[in-house]
This record gives structure tokens, sequence and C-alpha cells, in this order.
């Protein structure tokens, strides 16, 4: 029932208040997100002469040239494999914490989530140097892998398990913070009563935990794969320039080789990729989940 005051409608009013904090964030995204994103696609369609001077002839070499040389192809790949291995894991580490986190209650509640949150509050750029110290040949992680294997030689620094424990670094958080909600929103009633009725561990969680909390962590998964396969300090901290994936090649030719145009089709690319394998991973939730909630 709408509410009124003196014969006024005040939904209306309200509905007005909430049109304008609706535009101004539209205006600003329009501006400063949508017209860049425009304008980069727009290049990527024409030779670059140089910064500053006027662009050159309509063309579709940039796009050719990723399409048919196998090395971008490989860069692709390997990007997407970090992102999606590195989700994975943020996934099966993080579900237990959250699990834990949202049933706990008081003081150590606040405790645990504000230890998760703590590693946002210092700079990607510091958090990558002290990782670079940990995984380097004399860190702490390296030796004490070398007196566990002695004779072996380990070098984390450069390699695909130092980008993979950066990145897990990076979106674990996120995914722990995401899936706090949805776990504290199923009551321990029905967790109780499966036990009571003779389900196991493994069979409580399959058949009752994940089918109630699945959307929550689809997105939690999601959002980790945006930003782990967008990870730029990562790669090239971590990585130490031995393995290339999509940022840093942005990036190369962006800022050594002056080939915008080129840069600019691989970030279009880039990102029609990534926008596919979301909205392929949301399509098949929102199947996964009906049929679960059918079951």
């Amino acid at each position: 029932m709408k509410a009124k005051t003196k014969g006024r409608d005040l939904s209306k009013d309200w509905s007005y208040v909430n049109g304008w904090y609706l535009v101004i964030p539209l205006i600003f995204l329009v501006i400063f997100f949508v017209a860049p994103l425009c304008y980069m696609a727009y290049i990527s369609f024409f030779e670059f002469n140089g910064v500053g001077k006027p662009l050159g002839d309509f063309t579709l070499s940039h796009y050719k040239e990723f399409f048919t040389k196998s090395t971008f192809w490989l860069i692709l790949v390997r990007t997407v494999a970090l992102g999606a291995a590195s989700t994975i894991l943020c996934v099966v580490l993080g579900y237990p914490i959250s699990y834990k986190i949202s049933r706990m209650r008081g003081r150590w509640r606040s405790v645990l989530m504000a230890l998760v949150v703590l590693p946002l509050w210092v700079s990607m750029t510091i958090r990558m140097f002290g990782w670079m110290s940990i995984l380097s040949t004399n860190g702490l992680l390296a030796k004490t892998l070398q007196s566990l294997f002695p004779g072996r030689d380990i070098k984390l620094l450069g390699s695909y398990t130092g980008i993979m424990l950066g990145l897990i670094h990076c979106g674990l958080p996120y995914f722990i913070m995401i899936m706090v909600g949805p776990i504290d929103n199923v009551d321990i009633s029905y967790e109780e009563a499966s036990y009571v009725f003779g389900a196991g561990f493994m069979r409580t969680f399959f058949k009752v935990m994940l089918p109630l909390t699945y959307k929550g962590a689809l997105s939690g998964a999601i959002l980790v794969f945006s930003l782990n396969t967008a990870a730029f300090l990562v790669p090239m901290m971590l990585g130490s320039g031995k393995i290339i994936v999509m940022t840093n090649t942005i990036y190369q030719q962006a800022t050594y080789l002056y080939n915008w145009s080129f840069a600019s089709a691989l970030a279009v690319i880039f990102m029609v990729f990534a926008l596919l394998i979301t909205s392929l991973s949301r399509k098949t939730g929102r199947k996964t989940g009906s049929r679960s909630d059918l079951a």
C-alpha cells in the first residue's frame, strides 16, 4: 500500500530522488568507462601513426594478426587457464573458511573477517614485493621446500606456481567475503535435520549446503575469475617476464612498441572472450540451480 501524507503520494517523491541517484552514477560511468572503451574499440580498426597524430586508414589487419598467429592464441589460452585454475582453488579453499566464519558469533567472527579483509588494505604492489621475497631463491618458502626435498633445484619466482599463489592471494578474500552472506542465510537446522536422518558430512554438503549456496558460490567464482584474468601486477612481478599473459602483451604493445591500435584490438578480443566465458558460466549456473531446485 502506497504511503500518503495529506493527500500526497510519497512514493512518487522518492522515485524522483532515486531516479537522480541512478542518473549521476550512470553519467559518471558513461564518461569515464563506456566512452574510453568505445574509443579503444574505434582505434583498433585504424592504423596508428603516433601519439597526437591523426589515425590512418581503416584496417582489419590487427584482428587478422591475432587470429592468424598461434602465439597470441597461446597467450590467451594461458591467461584463461591461469584465471580458471586459480578460481577453482579459491572456491575450494574459501568455502570452508566462509562456512566457519558464518557459523561463528561474537568477537571472533569480527576478528576473522578483519583478518580476511586485512590484505586488501595494503597496496597490491607492496603485497607483490612481499611475495617476491618469499618466493625468491633465498626466500622462506623456497628454503623450506629445499630442506624438505634436498638436492632439487626449486625455483618459484618466475614459475606458474608463483603466479598461482599470487592470484589465489588476491582472489581468496573476495570469495570469502561474498560467501559468508549466502552461507549465513542457510539455517543450521537444515544441516542438523540432515544429520538426524543419517546423512554424513559429504552427503549433507552436496545435497543440502551446496544447492542452497550455489548461486552465491557462482557469483564469487565469476568475480574472482574476472579479477584474476585481468591481473597485471601478479604475472608481471611474480612471473619475472618469463610467463606472458594478455595483460602483459597489451602493456608491451601500448608502452614499448607504441602500437596502440594493435593493443586496443588485443584488449577488445580479450574483453569479448572474458564476457563470453562469464555469460556461459552464468547460464550454466542458472540451469544447474534450477535442476537442483526441482530435485
